[in-house]
């Protein structure tokens, strides 16, 4: 006996207007695989460019990636320079609060006669005498080491240095501060701090020279927090003699370390060719 199928209902046609909505609704339930799909896409190209540009970069040389590196550093302590004397430049209250409260902080809380002559000597580490004579003997180190690119570097970064401390004092005439008694007899104006500049520039760009002879990493972070400590002391210690005020000392620690920056970065392919050779 044959069994009977029983026929299939004839599909029933939607009307135009139902038929337009239905297509809708299926474009609107493929939205988010299209969304995912662009995705998709999008990443990879942006990952193709992050590579490609990998790849660019692997092929720089050494002196090439020091330049960038060095050169970047120096703008952005540049920029933060210009930025700090256009808030001082313009009296800021904020800026001039906060250098008072720290001032007076220091008077009333940090002085003791031990600390006094401590920090009195310690600014000496900033001055003309003891940079000058740490620069000459450093040259001649240099020199007999045969090393003449590094003693070229260093005398140019500490004569512009000087240059650069007079240059920066002309932009604004800011009298040194009267918060509370000066430990030493200064003249001259307050902003940027010539100590601050000096050591920032000579102290960095020692340990940019001296890292050169040490592939160890721990020994090079070792060496610029050695540079970093003794700038710091230098820039605090012009702050707690009463004769600059912070943003003095900030302002010429960032100027003074973009130039070293941005020296190391000019001396970069001639000191790698030393070291090659």
């Amino acid at each position: 006996m044959t069994s009977i199928e029983p026929a299939q209902r004839p599909q029933r046609k939607l009307p135009p207007k139902q038929e337009r909505k239905r297509g809708r609704h299926e474009h609107l339930s493929d939205l988010p695989l299209i969304a995912v799909k662009s995705g998709v896409k999008s990443l990879s190209s942006k990952l193709n460019k992050v590579e490609l540009l990998a790849d660019r970069f692997r092929n720089f040389n050494s002196h090439a990636i020091a330049m960038l590196m060095w050169s970047a550093l120096g703008f952005i302590c540049l920029a933060l320079f210009f930025r700090l004397a256009f808030s001082v430049g313009l009296h800021q209250g904020s800026i001039q609060s906060l250098d008072e409260q720290f001032l007076r902080y220091i008077g009333g809380q940090l002085r003791s006669p031990s600390w006094d002559f401590f920090f009195v000597d310690l600014s000496s580490l900033g001055s003309m005498a003891v940079v000058t004579a740490i620069c000459l003997i450093s040259v001649v180190l240099f020199v007999l080491s045969r090393d003449p690119a590094a003693a070229i570097h260093l005398l140019i970064v500490a004569v512009g240095g000087f240059y650069i401390s007079g240059w920066a004092k002309t932009l604004i005439d800011r009298p040194r501060p009267e918060i509370i008694p000066r430990l030493i007899q200064v003249g001259g104006q307050s902003f940027p701090s010539g100590h601050a500049v000096t050591a920032a520039a000579i102290y960095l760009t020692l340990a940019i020279l001296a890292c050169r002879h040490f592939k160890n990493h721990g020994a090079r972070v070792a060496l610029f927090t050695l540079a970093g400590v003794m700038i710091a002391s230098v820039a605090f210690s012009r702050v707690y003699l009463g004769v600059h005020y912070p943003s003095d000392v900030l302002s010429g620690t960032l100027i003074g370390s973009a130039w070293a920056l941005f020296m190391g970065g000019v001396f970069s392919k001639t000191h790698f060719h030393n070291k090659k050779s």
